[in-house]
């Protein structure tokens, strides 16, 4: 009569190749979690920076004040004042109803970006822990191109205008190294070694101004 069943050794030689299985899908499932969160981190600052594209095309003629307020060497986000001031009322709150200048919304609205890049947005129900940002979020609003010299002699005649193109970048940290971004020098040198951890998106606004 012949015996049936399993060796103690083909259990074992069982249970070895289940095992690799197993942490071969458990790898597969980290490194998902952590594509997600770069795509999720990815969406966040293309919200972000379309945020600031929006406020521009609003404000116009406030253009130069948008790009002095937040240049590639001295981006928003860093914990700078400019937050604080609109919360301390340095900065005038002009969306609480008060009356604003165009000078006053670029301001604020640079504020308010600020806040954003900070994780203002959303806290935690409980302990009012910042959640709403990114990892190491900066901001810059630089200018790439103008048609101020089609422009005739000032003074120019009413409806004579020229473009300004403005580039508007979030630049994070990522989770591994990728090629360093070329498009603007948004948060550079401030990712690690080599920038091989900034990620950064951009977003050009053209904007339309008088001719002086």
């Amino acid at each position: 009569m012949l015996s049936r069943g399993f060796t103690l050794m083909e259990v074992l030689v069982t249970l070895v190749i289940l095992l690799f299985g197993l942490l071969g899908i458990a790898g597969l499932m980290a490194r998902g979690q952590r594509a997600a969160f770069e795509a999720y981190q990815r969406q966040q600052a293309l919200a972000l920076a379309n945020d600031m594209a929006e406020r521009i095309r609003v404000n116009q003629s406030q253009a130069t004040v948008y790009t002095a307020g937040a240049p590639p060497d001295t981006p928003v986000g860093t914990g700078g004042t400019t937050y604080n001031d609109l919360l301390h009322g340095s900065i005038v709150d002009c969306g609480s109803g008060s009356s604003c200048s165009a000078p006053n919304l670029a301001a604020y609205d640079l504020a308010m970006w600020e806040g954003l890049l900070q994780g203002y947005g959303e806290r935690q129900a409980t302990g009012d822990s910042l959640i709403g940002g990114i990892i190491g979020a900066r901001g810059c609003i630089e200018e790439t191109a103008n048609t101020t010299g089609a422009c005739p002699a000032p003074p120019a005649t009413t409806g004579t205008y020229f473009t300004r193109t403005l580039r508007v970048s979030v630049a994070w940290q990522g989770n591994e190294d990728t090629a360093v971004p070329a498009t603007s020098t948004c948060g550079q040198n401030s990712y690690g070694e080599g920038d091989k951890k900034r990620r950064l998106v951009s977003l050009d606004v053209m904007v339309q101004q008088q001719c002086p």
